[in-house]
Protein backbone atom coordinates (compact mmCIF):
# COMPACT_ATOMS: atom_id res chain seq x y z
CA UNK A 1 0.00 0.00 0.00
CA UNK A 2 1.32 3.08 -0.71
CA UNK A 3 2.29 6.06 1.32
CA UNK A 4 -0.52 8.02 -0.10
CA UNK A 5 -3.03 5.44 0.09
CA UNK A 6 -1.89 5.32 4.03
CA UNK A 7 -2.55 9.07 4.33
CA UNK A 8 -6.01 8.73 2.63
CA UNK A 9 -7.26 6.30 4.96
CA UNK A 10 -6.14 7.99 8.48
CA UNK A 11 -7.74 11.70 6.60
CA UNK A 12 -11.23 9.33 6.39
CA UNK A 13 -10.94 7.70 10.23
CA UNK A 14 -9.65 11.08 11.15
CA UNK A 15 -13.05 12.83 9.47
CA UNK A 16 -15.40 9.90 10.62
CA UNK A 17 -13.99 10.02 14.49
CA UNK A 18 -14.54 13.61 14.21
CA UNK A 19 -18.50 13.29 12.73
CA UNK A 20 -19.53 10.43 15.51
CA UNK A 21 -17.81 12.88 18.55
CA UNK A 22 -20.36 15.62 17.22
CA UNK A 23 -22.86 13.27 16.78
CA UNK A 24 -22.25 12.00 20.50
CA UNK A 25 -22.77 15.98 21.48
CA UNK A 26 -25.54 16.60 20.12
CA UNK A 27 -26.97 13.23 21.77
CA UNK A 28 -26.05 14.40 25.01
CA UNK A 29 -27.22 18.08 24.56
CA UNK A 30 -30.14 16.95 23.39
CA UNK A 31 -30.23 14.81 26.22
CA UNK A 32 -29.52 17.65 28.91
CA UNK A 33 -32.66 19.96 27.50
CA UNK A 34 -34.76 16.87 27.67
CA UNK A 35 -33.82 16.70 31.69
CA UNK A 36 -34.88 19.83 31.80
CA UNK A 37 -37.99 19.89 30.32
CA UNK A 38 -39.08 16.46 32.25
CA UNK A 39 -38.00 18.09 35.83
CA UNK A 40 -40.15 21.07 34.52
CA UNK A 41 -43.38 19.21 33.93
CA UNK A 42 -45.77 18.74 36.98
CA UNK A 43 -48.42 19.38 38.57
CA UNK A 44 -50.55 16.10 38.18
CA UNK A 45 -50.80 12.87 39.98
CA UNK A 46 -48.55 14.20 42.71
CA UNK A 47 -45.98 14.86 40.44
CA UNK A 48 -44.55 18.76 41.54
CA UNK A 49 -43.35 21.11 38.60
CA UNK A 50 -40.26 22.95 38.55
CA UNK A 51 -38.42 19.97 40.55
CA UNK A 52 -34.77 21.12 41.70
CA UNK A 53 -33.39 18.42 39.45
CA UNK A 54 -33.71 20.38 36.50
CA UNK A 55 -31.09 23.02 38.40
CA UNK A 56 -28.64 19.88 37.81
CA UNK A 57 -28.41 20.54 34.16
CA UNK A 58 -26.79 24.53 34.96
CA UNK A 59 -23.53 25.10 35.39
CA UNK A 60 -22.98 27.04 39.20
CA UNK A 61 -22.58 30.51 37.27
CA UNK A 62 -25.62 30.08 34.58
CA UNK A 63 -28.11 32.73 34.05
CA UNK A 64 -31.74 31.92 33.34
CA UNK A 65 -33.48 35.12 30.89
CA UNK A 66 -36.82 34.74 30.79
CA UNK A 67 -37.89 37.75 28.05
CA UNK A 68 -41.22 38.28 29.90
CA UNK A 69 -40.11 38.50 33.16
CA UNK A 70 -36.66 39.64 32.95
CA UNK A 71 -34.87 42.83 31.60
CA UNK A 72 -32.17 42.05 29.32
CA UNK A 73 -29.03 40.84 30.99
CA UNK A 74 -30.71 40.88 34.44
CA UNK A 75 -32.09 37.54 34.98
CA UNK A 76 -31.27 35.16 38.01
CA UNK A 77 -27.08 34.40 37.58
CA UNK A 78 -25.42 32.25 39.83
CA UNK A 79 -26.37 28.72 42.09
CA UNK A 80 -27.93 30.89 45.02
CA UNK A 81 -30.65 33.41 42.62
CA UNK A 82 -31.28 31.06 40.25
CA UNK A 83 -32.38 28.11 42.77
CA UNK A 84 -34.38 31.26 44.78
CA UNK A 85 -35.94 32.10 41.88
CA UNK A 86 -36.94 28.29 40.96
CA UNK A 87 -37.67 27.70 44.79
CA UNK A 88 -40.48 30.63 44.28
CA UNK A 89 -41.62 29.66 40.83
CA UNK A 90 -43.02 26.31 41.18
CA UNK A 91 -44.59 23.63 42.78
CA UNK A 92 -48.52 23.26 44.37
CA UNK A 93 -47.60 25.95 46.75
CA UNK A 94 -46.08 28.16 44.16
CA UNK A 95 -47.95 30.93 41.64
CA UNK A 96 -46.69 28.43 38.75
CA UNK A 97 -48.25 24.93 39.81
CA UNK A 98 -49.24 23.44 36.40
CA UNK A 99 -46.55 22.84 33.72
CA UNK A 100 -46.08 20.52 30.94
CA UNK A 101 -43.85 21.42 28.26
CA UNK A 102 -41.12 20.49 25.64
CA UNK A 103 -38.65 21.15 22.30
CA UNK A 104 -39.38 20.68 19.20
CA UNK A 105 -37.08 21.60 15.83
CA UNK A 106 -33.94 21.80 17.65
CA UNK A 107 -30.62 22.55 15.92
CA UNK A 108 -27.35 22.45 17.77
CA UNK A 109 -24.04 23.88 17.07
CA UNK A 110 -21.06 22.41 18.70
CA UNK A 111 -17.92 24.98 18.80
CA UNK A 112 -15.49 22.01 20.46
CA UNK A 113 -15.89 22.45 23.76
CA UNK A 114 -19.13 24.61 23.61
CA UNK A 115 -22.46 24.83 22.06
CA UNK A 116 -25.21 26.58 20.85
CA UNK A 117 -29.03 24.95 20.84
CA UNK A 118 -31.94 26.30 19.26
CA UNK A 119 -35.06 25.07 19.47
CA UNK A 120 -39.21 25.60 19.58
CA UNK A 121 -41.05 25.42 22.99
CA UNK A 122 -44.42 23.77 23.24
CA UNK A 123 -46.07 24.00 26.59
CA UNK A 124 -49.35 24.31 28.49
CA UNK A 125 -49.04 26.41 31.48
CA UNK A 126 -51.74 27.39 34.05
CA UNK A 127 -50.74 30.13 36.78
CA UNK A 128 -53.10 29.67 39.58
CA UNK A 129 -55.96 31.21 39.74
CA UNK A 130 -55.51 32.06 35.94
CA UNK A 131 -56.76 30.65 32.87
CA UNK A 132 -54.87 27.57 30.92
CA UNK A 133 -52.28 28.53 28.42
CA UNK A 134 -50.88 26.79 25.04
CA UNK A 135 -47.59 28.65 24.13
CA UNK A 136 -45.33 28.41 21.81
CA UNK A 137 -42.14 30.34 21.97
CA UNK A 138 -38.08 30.03 21.11
CA UNK A 139 -35.65 28.64 23.40
CA UNK A 140 -31.44 29.24 23.31
CA UNK A 141 -29.25 27.15 25.47
CA UNK A 142 -25.14 28.37 25.82
CA UNK A 143 -23.51 25.14 26.92
CA UNK A 144 -20.32 24.10 27.85
CA UNK A 145 -18.35 20.97 27.90
CA UNK A 146 -17.37 20.20 32.46
CA UNK A 147 -16.26 17.46 34.02
CA UNK A 148 -19.62 16.07 34.65
CA UNK A 149 -20.65 16.45 30.67
CA UNK A 150 -22.29 18.96 29.03
CA UNK A 151 -23.69 21.68 30.87
CA UNK A 152 -26.20 25.69 30.04
CA UNK A 153 -24.08 28.35 31.20
CA UNK A 154 -27.18 30.31 29.65
CA UNK A 155 -30.58 29.48 29.09
CA UNK A 156 -33.04 32.09 27.28
CA UNK A 157 -36.55 31.94 26.43
CA UNK A 158 -38.23 34.39 24.26
CA UNK A 159 -42.46 34.89 23.66
CA UNK A 160 -43.76 34.03 20.76
CA UNK A 161 -47.62 33.27 20.56
CA UNK A 162 -50.10 32.19 23.31
CA UNK A 163 -53.89 31.37 23.22
CA UNK A 164 -55.86 30.74 26.34
CA UNK A 165 -57.67 27.21 26.88
CA UNK A 166 -61.22 27.04 28.12
CA UNK A 167 -59.91 24.47 30.71
CA UNK A 168 -57.37 22.03 32.13
CA UNK A 169 -58.85 18.62 32.84
CA UNK A 170 -56.67 15.28 33.91
CA UNK A 171 -55.51 14.25 37.36
CA UNK A 172 -54.77 18.02 39.24
CA UNK A 173 -53.02 18.38 42.36
CA UNK A 174 -55.22 20.10 44.82
CA UNK A 175 -53.46 23.31 45.37
CA UNK A 176 -53.40 24.46 48.68
CA UNK A 177 -55.47 27.60 49.97
CA UNK A 178 -54.18 30.95 49.84
CA UNK A 179 -53.24 33.22 52.24
CA UNK A 180 -53.80 36.40 52.68
CA UNK A 181 -50.95 37.57 54.98
CA UNK A 182 -49.13 40.65 53.01
CA UNK A 183 -51.31 43.94 53.04
CA UNK A 184 -52.42 45.05 50.04
CA UNK A 185 -53.94 42.39 47.99
CA UNK A 186 -57.61 43.13 47.88
CA UNK A 187 -60.67 41.24 46.22
CA UNK A 188 -60.48 43.91 43.21
CA UNK A 189 -56.65 44.07 43.34
CA UNK A 190 -53.54 41.27 42.92
CA UNK A 191 -54.17 37.94 44.24
CA UNK A 192 -52.35 36.52 46.80
CA UNK A 193 -50.46 33.33 46.60
CA UNK A 194 -49.48 31.20 49.70
CA UNK A 195 -45.69 30.48 50.06
CA UNK A 196 -44.39 27.60 51.09
CA UNK A 197 -41.61 28.57 53.32
CA UNK A 198 -40.71 30.24 56.75
CA UNK A 199 -38.93 33.37 57.23
CA UNK A 200 -37.38 34.61 60.26
CA UNK A 201 -37.25 38.53 59.16
CA UNK A 202 -40.12 40.88 58.01
CA UNK A 203 -39.33 42.38 55.17
CA UNK A 204 -39.37 43.44 51.25
CA UNK A 205 -37.69 41.75 48.38
CA UNK A 206 -38.03 41.48 44.51
CA UNK A 207 -37.13 38.00 43.49
CA UNK A 208 -34.99 37.47 40.25
CA UNK A 209 -35.46 40.95 38.66
CA UNK A 210 -38.69 40.69 37.13
CA UNK A 211 -39.75 43.36 34.28
CA UNK A 212 -42.25 46.25 35.71
CA UNK A 213 -44.36 44.51 34.35
CA UNK A 214 -44.38 40.88 35.83
CA UNK A 215 -42.54 42.73 39.24
CA UNK A 216 -43.63 40.20 42.23
CA UNK A 217 -42.79 40.95 46.05
CA UNK A 218 -42.34 38.80 48.54
CA UNK A 219 -43.61 39.26 52.29
CA UNK A 220 -41.60 37.29 54.34
CA UNK A 221 -42.66 36.71 57.76
CA UNK A 222 -41.70 35.49 61.44
CA UNK A 223 -45.20 33.33 60.79
CA UNK A 224 -44.85 30.13 58.76
CA UNK A 225 -46.49 31.24 55.79
CA UNK A 226 -46.27 34.47 54.07
CA UNK A 227 -48.28 35.59 51.14
CA UNK A 228 -46.81 37.15 47.49
CA UNK A 229 -48.77 39.89 45.92
CA UNK A 230 -49.73 39.02 42.31
CA UNK A 231 -51.26 41.15 39.59
CA UNK A 232 -53.92 39.35 38.06
CA UNK A 233 -53.01 40.73 35.06
CA UNK A 234 -49.32 39.78 35.13
CA UNK A 235 -49.83 36.04 35.82
CA UNK A 236 -46.16 34.66 35.28
CA UNK A 237 -44.73 34.44 31.47
CA UNK A 238 -45.70 31.07 29.40
CA UNK A 239 -42.02 30.65 29.11
CA UNK A 240 -41.02 30.77 32.96
CA UNK A 241 -39.41 27.44 33.20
Amino acid sequence: MSESSVEGYEKRIADLEARLRELEDVREINEVFRRWHHACTGGFNGIQAGRMEALEVLTDDATIEIQALHESGKGPKGREEYTKYWDFYFGDAGPLPYVFQTSLDQRIEVHGDTAVQYSNQLGIFQSRGAAPMLSLSRRVNYLRRTDGGWKIYKTTGDSAFATTLADLNGPLNPLPPRNSGCSGPTAAGPRSIRWRRSRTTDRLRTLAQPSDRVRMVLCFRTRPLGAIPWPSASAPSATTG
